[in-house]
């Protein structure tokens, strides 16, 4: 029974994708969707730059939905059935398209306004993001208290066991990432334009969620994992109720994986650039053997190479 794991923001690079896009025309057919949809050359940004361009969150967000749906459409053609999706943050939206509860073009264009109303709810330096390690939920909530002493800070996603992210007002992150290390922990600026998962958000609900009512979803056809309960999503209610939340509340990512873990979820597929998903798996769900899109697509029918220990 195997799952498939798509990544979120931060994993964007220039050239991702170039393989496939070489290799395969459905893949191809994808990428010039999304630049018909956008009315933009998304597709060159993808594999030429620049890469300040690529990075901005409203270009990086349907860049990585592209090449996310590309990989998952490539699998299922391949034959691959999974019984269940995720997606860390952004990813969720290439599951959801994944599973036939958002069309690809709806998707690219929502997540292209999503990425622009939080740049510009939030001016570029007013927000700040870090990655945390080595510490548990009960240091994170000590540390937010009093980094919210100096303005909004909060955990943005809970990513494994010893993992998180935290998010909000830049001196108050900076605040919490020291008590962070004063506490043993270990910190890590991210390199965002937006402090993605916090209440610095809120202003752009009440737009966004007039976007979501908007745009047509259906049911899951494969079961979506959903970010912000954990729990699978059952309907088109459920999606859109989630897509709103999924704004300012956090990523309970490792909660989610524990829940495919629960599904009988016997292998995972990291689709996207970069592994970070599939160590996160490593950290929840040791047990769990991991394997690469690339090595998947290299040899489909010989998974016998899943990883089975950290990755």
């Amino acid at each position: 029974m195997t799952a498939l794991l798509f990544a979120g923001q931060g994993s964007e690079r220039v050239g991702m994708g170039a393989e496939l896009t070489a290799a395969c025309a459905g893949c191809r057919d994808v990428f010039a969707a999304a630049d018909e949809a956008l009315s933009r050359p998304l597709s060159r940004w993808i594999a030429q730059g620049p890469e300040d361009v690529l990075r901005s969150t409203e270009i990086a967000q349907p860049a990585l939905l592209t090449v996310g749906v590309a990989q998952g459409q490539h699998l299922l053609a391949l034959g691959i059935k999974p019984v269940a999706l995720v997606g860390h943050s952004l990813g969720q939206y290439t599951a959801l398209v994944t599973a036939g509860a958002l069309n690809f073009s709806d998707a690219v264009r929502l997540v292209a306004a999503r990425g622009q109303l939080m740049q510009q709810t939030v001016p570029r330096g007013a927000g700040a993001m870090v990655a945390v390690s080595g510490l548990s939920r009960e240091n994170l909530e000590v540390a937010c208290k009093l980094g919210n002493e100096h303005g909004v800070v909060g955990v943005a996603c809970f990513n494994a066991p010893d993992r998180a992210v935290l998010s909000g007002e830049t001196n108050a992150v900076a605040v919490a990432a020291d008590v962070c290390e004063d506490a043993g922990g270990g910190v890590v600026a991210l390199p965002v334009s937006a402090p993605f998962h916090s209440a610095l958000l809120a202003p752009m609900v009440p737009k966004f969620a007039r976007l979501v009512a908007e745009t047509p979803v259906q049911a899951p056809r494969i079961p979506v994992v959903d970010n912000v309960t954990a729990q699978p999503l059952g309907d088109a209610d459920a999606v859109r109720k989630s897509l709103v939340d999924h704004i300012e509340r956090p990523v309970l990512f490792d909660d989610s994986l524990r829940t495919l873990a629960e599904l009988g979820v016997q292998r995972l597929i990291g689709c996207g650039p970069g592994i970070a998903g599939l160590t996160f798996a490593s950290r929840t769900i040791p047990d769990v053997p991991r394997v690469t899109f690339e090595e998947t697509a290299a040899a489909p029918w010989n998974m016998g190479g899943a990883h089975a220990g950290p990755v």
